[in-house]
């Protein structure tokens, strides 16, 4: 007989049911992509992020990785201070999002200031998605002729070449192209459309990025704030510096060759330039802005230590070392630059992956599956071969004329076509612009890709970017 007391194996009764105990020992995230589908991985509960963008690239296929991140929303932010933030690779998931539903944006992270600076096809693919949502969106402002310019190609990539009798009047009645869309922005896309015949969507999507590029608000993520005199305006960053707009126009604009320091206390944004006086000497300014809140400042700051790092420097900085006092955030990029991007892209060899475009004509971009029936002719097609680029001429015509182009493989490496078969890969020729040797060591290297960028300065005079300058004066 057993009077008043009692016992419960806690462990021995998870242990019966291991999917128990494993069940609090992970957590599931929901990663939503840029074609509209989604996945949910599942982690241990300790588990960096860094594990999870692995695993997203790794099911993605992707390789030019460093260009794209995951964003997500703290659910415990009030309304008046939830901001977007970026997963950080050497912290944990859980300890960044707090709390369920784990739920990420896979997005495009540093915008390039030229496409052509992206290798393979599918990552411009992926910038393209991007770029067109944001438009979709609204965060992506542009005048009309602009915006019909940008759906005509979007229009092209999906549909392909115009064709009367498959395409009646109306045809793009229902294509998303821009939020409240008017009948007579579809009527200029529709005319647009049809000069772009003989496009391939690998085409259309180069052509569409490389007139993005030119927008005042292209890769800008704004921040809200005010001046010292309480005006209104947005603040952001990108790869060639900070940006102040007020009104959806650029009122000012400070460059990285400018930019002395950057800092921030709580709401306020500090940022010190070097500035000319009326003398002609040049002098260090210390510029405020008020963002609308504590999170929102901080992830400004950070933008700005992660564009900079990413576009201006050949490798990162050593992080700093932990201090007996810590005061004020310690963070730093720690991921590749886009020098180091370049430069493993171009001593790699892949055989590209196959993979079809996403559809959006029925208003948003919920299918991976491709146009089928009614098209005949290549241009239309939305399935890309074993290869990454459609036209290999294409690729050659815009990588010669890109100073990034001496970056990327030379001789026996991977050319600028990407091509798979060895039946249509564009061989090296003495006489059109390709190197007849190439360097094997790391010192070879760095004299080749200094010596090729010092010829360019050469070339261009005064009109070099500011990119080849600090890759110049570093190596």
């Amino acid at each position: 007989m057993r009077f008043g007391s009692g016992s419960y194996d806690v462990r021995q009764s998870e242990g019966m049911h291991p999917g128990t105990l494993n069940r609090h020992r992970t957590i599931t995230c929901t990663v939503f992509f840029l074609d509209g589908t989604e996945r949910q991985f599942q982690f241990d509960r300790q588990a960096r992020g860094q594990d999870l963008l692995d695993r997203v690239f790794g099911h993605l296929e992707l390789v030019e990785r460093e260009y794209f991140g995951l964003q997500f929303v703290c659910v415990l932010d009030t309304r008046d201070t939830q901001q977007k933030r970026w997963l950080e690779p050497q912290k944990s998931v859980r300890k960044q999002m707090f709390c369920p539903p784990y739920s990420l944006f896979f997005r495009v992270k540093f915008f390039v200031s030229d496409p052509v600076k992206l290798v393979e096809e599918y990552t411009r693919y992926h910038y393209f998605l991007q770029i067109r949502k944001d438009l979709l969106e609204g965060k992506l402002r542009c005048a009309e002729g602009s915006l019909a310019l940008l759906g005509s190609y979007s229009v092209q990539s999906e549909l392909g070449d115009y064709n009367p009798d498959e395409m009646p009047s109306g045809y793009l009645d229902n294509f998303p192209i821009a939020p409240g869309q008017s009948q007579d922005l579809v009527r200029k896309v529709a005319e647009l459309h049809q000069v772009h015949k003989g496009q391939t969507p690998a085409e259309a999507e180069f052509n569409f990025l490389d007139h993005a590029k030119r927008l005042e608000m292209y890769g800008v993520e704004l921040y809200e704030a005010q001046d010292v005199k309480g005006l209104l305006i947005s603040v952001g960053v990108n790869a060639f510096g900070l940006l102040v707009f007020h009104h959806e126009k650029k009122i000012q604009e400070f460059a990285w060759s400018a930019i002395m320091k950057i800092s921030f206390k709580r709401k306020q944004f500090f940022v010190t330039v070097r500035l000319p006086d009326a003398n002609g000497l040049e002098d260090d300014n210390c510029i405020t802005f008020n963002i609308h809140s504590a999170p929102a400042c901080k992830q400004l700051w950070k933008a700005c230590i992660e564009h900079h790092t990413f576009f201006r420097l050949i490798a990162p900085p050593a992080p700093p070392q932990k201090g007996l006092f810590n005061l004020g955030s310690r963070f730093r990029y720690s991921g590749r630059t886009e020098f180091q991007t370049i430069e493993e892209m171009r001593q790699r060899a892949r055989v590209e992956r196959t993979f079809r475009r996403s559809t959006s004509r029925n208003g948003g971009l919920n299918s991976r599956a491709t146009i089928s029936g009614g098209h005949s002719s290549a241009s239309s097609s939305q399935y890309t071969p074993t290869h990454t680029v459609d036209s290999p001429d294409l690729s050659l015509r815009l990588f010669s004329h890109s100073w990034a182009r001496k970056l990327l493989p030379l001789g026996g490496g991977r050319s600028a076509s990407l091509v798979s078969d060895a039946s249509s890969r564009h061989q090296p020729k003495e006489g059109d612009g390709f190197p007849t040797t190439r360097p094997t060591t790391s010192k070879h290297w760095a004299l080749f890709i200094s010596t090729s960028i010092f010829g360019r300065f050469q070339k261009l005079g005064n009109r070099c970017v500011p990119l080849e300058k600090s890759l110049h004066a570093q190596l």
